[in-house]
């Protein structure tokens, strides 16, 4: 097999070494700026920087110089996760520093601020860091406390931080009028089925807010309201994406010139093990999602569409070749586009889809529809011919209105990506080891599920400059 065989080609990644959580993502002049959680030394987790690009489109990059390092003479060694803002005069990133000793992330985490005035290509560490300590919080005891996430209504700026508080997980929320100065204002949420919080991400639609955060596991969020007290009420509980570190995780967001909401993801490489040909390299960010609070409270996920430019040789669904009880796809690859629409109306058995099929079917993955338990499953089970460490199959959902079920599903050499009539998504990390594990095939006599739609395409790698 050639080498970098598993490298995504039009998912977001750097050059080179690790990646995790998206960082500071921002629409400013006319791009949009996405910051990462980057060891500049290797392939591992270690030594995070702040590393950053930026896009006219979502979908070509330009790498950019990293922008924060540990300040190792104030005897800092990472810069966690945080986000970006921009206050009219000057751009702001705020991010957890982790130190040494007292400073460890458990008990001695900090809130530092850093500023930029030439259009977010350098940052500078504001002298007064940091710029809130454990302190503010009057004595409760908040452990792993980081990830700040900064927005401003009206006249006032905001932040929420994630954390545990005796032994649940919890987010906090602050206020500010200058972004210097910071008061506690409450616990926002505590989530008592879980242990920790990550990453909390707050936006408003209309007069909803939508909290999404990550626990450890599958990505949360949360739609409904704010007390005068600044206590979160929800109103409707869902899933961001069903796969947590086996797929998808840690995700931040922008609102974008045009009003959208756009959500960036880190997906793991935690099921790789240490295949040859993949060194060098690990974590890949997820396509960016539209986000709509829908009349329900219930979110609404789509890719965005700016991903349609990448598209190159179709097929259709006159194109499906009888294969037994199965229907062959008339393209194959391994850096795809599907879209399938079925009515369930009469559909009772199991049926789905298979990607990045070998021949004889001894590698595959398969996407699994259960129309009595309205469930869909990416099965792993038999993705790779490697033992994986990590190929638990990913299940999650799904409402099907009038009976209709529309998947939308990227493939890009090791990822794949579910959305599932747009409010049930799935991602996953697969590493088939055969060359010509490239087949998609529909399977479980999907005839009977009656396919109302069926188009795929062949997907183009994207730019870096």
């Amino acid at each position: 097999m050639k080498k970098d065989v598993y490298r995504p080609t039009y998912h977001f990644m750097p050059e080179r070494n690790w990646m995790n959580d998206p960082n500071g993502t921002i629409f400013y002049e006319g791009h949009y700026h996405l910051f990462y959680q980057y060891n500049p030394y290797g392939d591992k987790w270690g030594t995070i920087h702040w590393g950053h690009a930026r896009s006219l489109d979502l979908v070509n990059w330009e790498h950019l110089p990293i922008a924060l390092y540990p300040s190792t003479d104030l005897s800092e060694i990472h810069c966690f996760s945080g986000c970006a803002v921009h206050d009219g005069i000057e751009a702001k990133i705020f991010y957890t520093s982790i130190g040494e000793g007292e400073r460890n992330p458990a008990t001695g985490a900090e809130q530092w601020m850093a500023t930029s005035t030439d259009g977010l290509l350098t940052w500078k560490k504001h002298s007064g860091n940091p710029v809130i300590t454990s302190e503010i919080h009057g004595g409760a005891d908040i452990r792993e406390w980081r990830d700040p996430f900064v927005w401003r209504e009206g006249e006032d700026w905001f932040m929420v931080t994630g954390g545990a508080y005796e032994g649940k997980g919890c987010i906090t929320i602050y206020k500010s009028a200058d972004l210097l100065y910071w008061s506690f204002l409450n616990f926002l949420y505590v989530d008592a089925e879980v242990t920790l919080c990550e990453c909390p991400l707050i936006y408003k639609q209309d007069e909803q807010y939508v909290l999404i955060y990550s626990p450890g596991g599958v990505v949360k969020y949360l739609t409904g309201t704010l007390t005068d007290s600044y206590q979160f009420v929800p109103e409707v509980k869902g899933i961001i994406d069903h796969a947590g570190f086996e797929g998808y995780y840690a995700p931040n967001l922008l609102i974008d010139d045009k009003g959208r909401c756009i959500l960036f993801g880190w997906m793991p490489d935690v099921a790789r093990g240490d295949f040859e040909g993949v060194a060098g390299w690990s974590g890949v960010q997820a396509l960016p999602r539209e986000l709509e609070l829908t009349a329900s409270g219930k979110l609404a996920m789509m890719p965005v569409p700016e991903f349609r430019k990448l598209r190159g040789r179709h097929s259709g669904q006159a194109d499906l070749a009888a294969e037994g009880d199965n229907l062959r796809a008339g393209i194959e690859g391994r850096a795809l586009e599907l879209i399938a629409e079925f009515d369930l109306a009469s559909s009772e058995s199991p049926f789905g889809i298979g990607l990045l099929r070998s021949e004889d079917g001894r590698e595959e993955t398969r996407i699994v529809v259960d129309p009595i338990a309205k469930q869909i499953t990416i099965d792993r089970s038999n993705s790779s011919l490697s033992p994986l460490p990590h190929s638990m199959p990913i299940t999650g959902n799904y409402e099907a209105e009038e009976g209709r079920l529309k998947l939308h599903v990227f493939v890009d050499h090791s990822t794949v990506e579910v959305f599932c009539n747009e409010t049930t998504c799935l991602s996953a990390r697969v590493y088939p080891t055969l060359e010509q594990s490239t087949g998609v095939l529909l399977y479980g006599k999907p005839a009977h599920a009656s396919i109302a739609q069926f188009d795929i395409w062949e997907l183009s790698a994207t730019k870096s400059y």
